[in-house]
């Protein structure tokens, strides 16, 4: 028991002299940046012979390699100095060969303008001009500068252009002599001219086996508009993020937040479909509205009085094959509602962006531990909150989306909390999922990629569960707050 005793406080030693000696990544930048602007300085200080018999070696040297081009190099330095201290996603190494780069191709530049004054440096890209010539070797070396430039700084090129938006025509009508089940040839431009040429002033009661089906079509011209961006079911106001003493978190824009559009389908045909085969069951049901989500869309009906719903739900697979549709789910009844539900799958789904979600501000009053969820069948905003749920399994198929939640919850996090209030551990034996988060200032250790090091980590954990609990329990509180 001594021996398992000493070997976990070793253990725990060992770690926390991990986690505490660990630079963090703009630690490090700012130093590399105190020591080009150190180096550029001693530069300048031996050109204007101050910097004692050291400083006049240097000169003499740096002059044999430079040339004319002496004076670039301290600049050249500032500038590497001046792009790490800007922060943002740099690396040390790609700023250093940036400022490498652009040293090398404006002695070339030099060396080609005026041969014999870059240097030796200045004769490795200046060289060009021999076979390219002197114009074209201009260019290629401006090229270099110009790319050099961008490196350093990490600065895109962006052209922005505005596509033009084509005005969609809602399809919503069937022809009300029809009486048989519509089929969908796939193409769009046909179902909608056929729509509106059918359309008349009785276009709200649709016939089918002598019976009338009274169906809202304008409640269904809505809810498609709220997807076209005509007719926008929120207004999203943008709130700021908390601010942070020493934590900036990133830039909102980063994050796409373009609305996307499902492919429903023909709403009031399919509509149509479900109460004329649950007629043919001998279940009759009046229709209600229709509610359109990024992945599925929930027709809603109320059977007629008697019915039990059972008898619903055992029809699944016959609605399935009649709205040519798997897998539809059905919903009896739907929570909080007298109806019943069924939910069938978009042709094609609409993707939630995360960026959109976090604008509402019910994302941020969803407290420090809340993230985002996604949209509901009816396309409302889910924001859940980990605080109320301590306990959370992530699991299902292949495909099912528990990755893409996964990056939801960390990246919800990141935007509201800081390191100094929020601690993350993160294993990942795939090596592929969390390693993109390997350089954020949350973690308590570089992510975790081999399992028996994961057991290391479980240790720890727990041991810190027993600390905090033996803290609670000093203190007489049941939770922190």
């Amino acid at each position: 028991m001594a021996n398992g005793k000493q070997k976990k406080s070793a253990k725990k030693e060992s770690w926390e002299k991990i986690t505490t000696h660990r630079l963090h990544p703009e630690t490090k930048r700012s130093i590399w940046a105190v020591i080009l602007l150190g180096a550029a300085a001693v530069l300048l200080l031996a050109y204007w012979g101050k910097a004692g018999p050291a400083g006049a070696f240097i000169y003499k040297s740096m002059s044999a390699l430079l040339g004319v081009g002496y004076a670039i190099l301290p600049i050249a330095l500032m500038l590497g100095a001046a792009a790490l201290i800007a922060g943002g996603k740099r690396l040390v190494s790609t700023t250093l060969f940036g400022i490498t780069l652009l040293v090398f191709s404006i002695l070339a530049l030099i060396e080609v303008a005026s041969p014999g004054h870059g240097g030796a440096l200045g004769l490795a890209l200046g060289s060009l001009r021999i076979p390219f010539g002197t114009i074209a070797a201009s260019v290629i070396n401006g090229i270099i500068a110009i790319i050099s430039i961008l490196m350093t700084f990490n600065f895109p090129i962006k052209l922005k252009y505005r596509p033009l938006k084509k005005e969609k025509i809602i399809a919503t009508g069937t022809n009300a002599s029809e009486h048989s089940i519509p089929e969908n040839d796939g193409d769009e431009n046909e179902t909608t001219e056929e729509s509106e040429s059918k359309k008349t002033g009785e276009g709200k009661e649709n016939a089918i086996d002598g019976e009338k089906i009274q169906i809202d079509e304008e409640k269904i011209a809505k809810d498609v508009a709220v997807y076209e961006n005509k007719q926008p079911a929120h207004k999203i106001q943008k709130s700021p993020f908390k601010k942070f003493a020493n934590y900036t978190p990133p830039p909102i824009s980063i994050l796409k937040s373009a609305g996307e559009k499902p492919t429903t389908g023909d709403l009031l045909a399919n509509a149509n479909i479900i109460k004329r085969t649950l007629d043919s069951f001998g279940i009759p049901v009046e229709m209600g509205e229709i509610n359109i989500g990024p992945a599925v869309t929930r027709y809603t009906l109320k059977p007629a009085e008697g019915v039990k719903l059972s008898r619903i739900t055992a029809l699944n697979q016959d609605l399935a094959m009649a709205l040519a549709a798997h897998p539809i789910r059905i919903e009896a009844p739907i929570p909080g509602k007298s109806l019943v539900g069924v939910e069938v799958p978009n042709k094609a789904a609409a993707l939630v962006r995360l960026g959109s979600l976090m604008n509402y501000p019910d994302f941020q009053k969803s407290g420090p531990l809340g993230f985002v969820l996604g949209r509901d069948v009816s396309g409302e905003p889910i924001f859940v909150d980990i605080e109320r749920m301590p306990h959370l399994l992530v699991a299902g198929a292949t495909g099912s989306g528990k990755s893409i939640l996964i990056h939801a919850l960390l990246i919800s996090l990141l935007y509201k909390n800081s390191p100094a209030t929020l601690k993350l551990v993160l294993i990942d034996p795939k090596r592929v999922e969390l390693s993109i988060y390997a350089r954020i200032p949350h973690l308590v250790s570089p992510v975790v990629t081999e399992s028996k090091k994961a057991v290391g980590v479980f240790r720890w954990a727990i041991g810190e569960m027993e600390r905090r609990y033996e803290l609670l329990l000093q203190a007489g509180s049941r939770d922190i707050k």
